[in-house]
């Protein structure tokens, strides 16, 4: 476990590092990522102590309160990366960039979660897909879709730095309230345990038809090659605990590679660009 965790510090430490060099702000983009971090444990720390649906495994080294402080370090990279990206396909001025941010990080929490709990990094009190319940992939995409709307918005009103600590207030909060509110409005009467084969079906249509809808309207040309290599190291993490763990969930397996192709369609591998990336030069 302790290896485990420091190849997870060395991958935030490499996308903070090469991401900071191409930051047009650096100071400001790590300001943010600590913001991003804090938020992350009062958000998810209350909300274990709160709801009492899930709580990680004692193997993890360093708890900060009820929460490890690698996943603390995480997230942020998850939903920055995702900003990024959706930055990239709708133009960074877009005013639906945090939504399609917020689709990402949706995504990603949908594939991460479900590998983390086989894995035994964290269990779920309550049922759901891959005996992970829909309000626990939900909250992380409303959580990052808060932060980035009001970040964004501090950044188009060309706000201070001092400006962007109420995402503190604002983000958990708000993840809070509408995390109750889809609780009592929708998720408590679906809140069962599900079959992951149709699942996995479902997940392979929408996965082809996006990478194919991804090619054909060329969006890989508008997202720079080192902003999807970024993702190569965290993806890959969570593909070994798969190859680690998921032997006897061949389900799991089928649902988790499904999430490669529209990843995959958005990659250019241009490797000239991925150098001049790693020299902190502005991506064409």
């Amino acid at each position: 476990m302790v290896i485990l965790q420091l190849v997870a510090f060395a991958i935030v430490a490499f996308f903070v590092v090469v991401r900071a060099r191409r930051a047009a702000d650096a100071r400001r983009f790590l300001v943010r990522m600590a913001l991003l971090a804090v938020g992350s444990w009062l958000a998810e720390d209350t909300c274990i102590r709160l709801y009492g649906f899930y709580f990680y495994d004692p193997c993890w080294v360093v708890f900060v309160g009820r929460v490890p402080l690698t996943v603390l370090l995480i997230w942020p990279v998850v939903i920055q990366s995702a900003w990024d990206v959706a930055g990239h396909l709708l133009g960074p001025r877009h005013r639906l960039v945090p939504l399609a941010g917020a689709a990402i990080v949706l995504a990603d929490a949908s594939m991460i979660e479900p590998i983390a709990v086989h894995s035994g990094l964290w269990a779920w009190t309550e049922p759901g897909l891959f005996a992970v319940p829909p309000v626990g992939v939900l909250g992380w995409a409303l959580y990052g879709g808060l932060c980035m709307a009001f970040l964004d918005h501090n950044s188009r009103l060309e706000r201070s730095r001092l400006a962007d600590l109420v995402v503190l207030l604002v983000a958990p909060i708000g993840t809070h309230l509408l995390l109750l509110a889809s609780w009592w409005g929708l998720l408590r009467w679906v809140n069962v345990t599900i079959d992951p084969w149709p699942f996995v079906t479902v997940a392979w249509v929408l996965s082809l038809g996006l990478a194919t809808w991804s090619l054909r309207v060329g969006a890989r040309r508008r997202v720079p090659p080192m902003d999807m290599f970024m993702r190569v190291p965290a993806a890959l993490f969570f593909f070994v605990l798969l190859a680690q763990h998921g032997r006897d969930a061949p389900a799991l397996v089928a649902y988790a590679i499904a999430f490669a192709p529209p990843y995959l369609s958005l990659t250019r591998f241009d490797f000239s660009d991925q150098r001049r990336s790693l020299r902190g030069a502005a991506p064409p």
